[in-house]
């Protein structure tokens, strides 16, 4: 409705701005003729106004009354996290909702204390703030504890609206990497370490984007939801639970923390006389601990201290040929590797459709590469933890091996090395999932291979000829 209203609002200025036009280059018109120039405005105005209505006739807006509770530092910050929560109730927590909620509040000064008197000030300016999701609000409770945090109960009245498609993507919020106290060296010089870290959170948060399954928050994100509370995150020894509990505040379905423990870069070249060439061995290497948070459940979903070795071939595919800064070809290569981890603990790759030999992949962009090859699991019946009797997944059967034959931004095309079953006709949605095969050799790694095979080819045929001379 706050779109239409401001529509109608530039109609006016146009309006007024042609008018005010005729009477700039009229400048002998009579007061008559003025008033015909206003009377026509207004005639085109209201003419225009009805078309609007009758396009806002058109649109449903339904409201919806929720009771929900808050709490905070203030009285502000309670009503705050109640209205989050009502939006949340009707339309699912949104980082908007978040957004405007907190400029809402910033909108009105209080001192914490209920004021009946601007009360009416107070909606209004949420009103506006959320473009008229919170139509109304009433505060049934408000009691302040013995240490002066504050407890509301809520009854508001929320605007209903069809969510986009993109809305229903998991929330991750992706906290900076803490960086070790050892030294990365980068041949041999000590690196930039707030230029590494923010590479790392660059790369990182590119890959999960790309993935198109989750909405990112950012650094700047958390700051401007969590202000000093933010900082937190940067004490290695934060409990999981305090930060389940931040990640709330985040309005967040996932949170992964991590640190750098090491990243180095190093060249060393050695001569071969017997084939007479200089053969040059780069080696990229990052070491990166980190854990994936489930918010909800306030449980570990995935941890790990991985090491990552990359050689030169690697590095110079991802430099684009040069290597004048290894080390953000080193966390490039690593933020994918992360990438691949967290995407597949969250949302591991799936069929969507089997045609003979050929198989469509949910999953596509940068996180998949030509020539990979995946192996293939069937779903089986779920398992449950004997104690605790969660669910632990499904059981997982092996059913066969794939490769990566094209790559599009949405969506991958593989080509069905080996199968045990028939996955045209066993294929149903959700069924297979597809998981990388660690042992599948990279391109890179296979040009490596070859460029060894033909040094040890001719280093054979030089020593066959010296023993001939001999």
């Amino acid at each position: 409705m706050n779109g239409f209203l401001v529509d109608l609002a530039y109609l006016y200025r146009l309006i007024d701005l042609l008018v005010s036009l005729f009477l700039v280059t009229r400048p002998g018109v009579s007061n008559l003729n003025h008033l015909i120039c206003k009377v026509v405005q207004l005639i085109l105005l209201v003419v225009l106004g009805l078309g609007i209505s009758s396009v806002m006739a058109t649109t449903k807006i339904t409201y919806k009354t929720v009771e929900t509770k808050g709490s905070g530092e203030n009285l502000q910050e309670a009503i705050n996290k109640a209205l989050v929560e009502a939006i949340g109730r009707v339309n699912g927590k949104g980082i908007d909702a978040v957004n405007q909620i907190s400029k809402a509040s910033k909108t009105v000064k209080t001192d914490g204390v209920k004021s009946t008197s601007r009360s009416k000030e107070i909606q209004q300016a949420y009103k506006e703030a959320t473009n008229g999701i919170v139509a109304s609000y009433d505060v049934l409770s408000e009691v302040e504890d013995d240490r002066g945090r504050w407890k509301v109960e809520v009854r508001a009245q929320i605007a209903q609206f069809k969510l986009a498609a993109s809305a229903n993507r998991k929330r991750i919020a992706l906290v900076p990497f803490r960086l070790s106290d050892s030294p990365f060296l980068i041949r041999g010089r000590a690196a930039d370490r707030e230029q590494v870290g923010r590479v790392l959170a660059q790369s990182l948060v590119t890959k999960l984007v790309q993935s198109r399954r989750f909405t990112v928050l950012d650094r700047e994100y958390m700051e401007e939801t969590l202000g000093e509370k933010s900082s937190a995150f940067n004490n290695p020894n934060l409990p999981v639970a305090e930060i389940a509990r931040l990640g709330q505040d985040l309005v967040a379905d996932y949170i992964v923390v991590g640190t750098l423990e090491n990243l180095s870069y190093s060249e060393s070249t050695r001569r071969v006389e017997s084939v007479d060439m200089n053969i040059t061995t780069r080696r990229g290497v990052a070491e990166v601990s980190y854990r994936i948070i489930d918010i909800t459940t306030g449980q570990i979903k995935f941890a790990d201290t991985a090491q990552f070795s990359f050689d030169g071939d690697a590095l110079s595919r991802v430099a684009g040929g040069g290597l004048a800064n290894p080390d953000t070809a080193i966390l490039s290569l690593a933020s994918e590797k992360i990438g691949k981890v967290i995407l597949n603990a969250i949302y591991p790759i799936m069929l969507v459709s089997v045609q003979a030999d050929t198989v469509t992949l949910n999953q596509g962009g940068d996180l998949l590469r030509f020539g990979d090859q995946y192996e293939v699991f069937e779903y089986g019946e779920r398992l449950y933890d004997p104690y605790t009797k969660e669910s632990i997944g499904r059981q997982e059967n092996l059913v066969g091996t794939i490769q990566i034959t094209r790559v599009n931004p949405k969506q991958s095309m593989a080509r069905v090395l080996n199968s045990t079953v028939d996955l045209s006709a066993r294929f149903k949605p959700k069924r297979f999932v597809c998981r990388l095969k660690e042992e599948a050799i990279s391109p890179g790694a296979k040009r490596k291979q070859e460029a060894r095979k033909r040094v040890k080819k001719k280093t054979k045929k030089a020593k066959e000829e010296m023993e001939e001379l001999w």
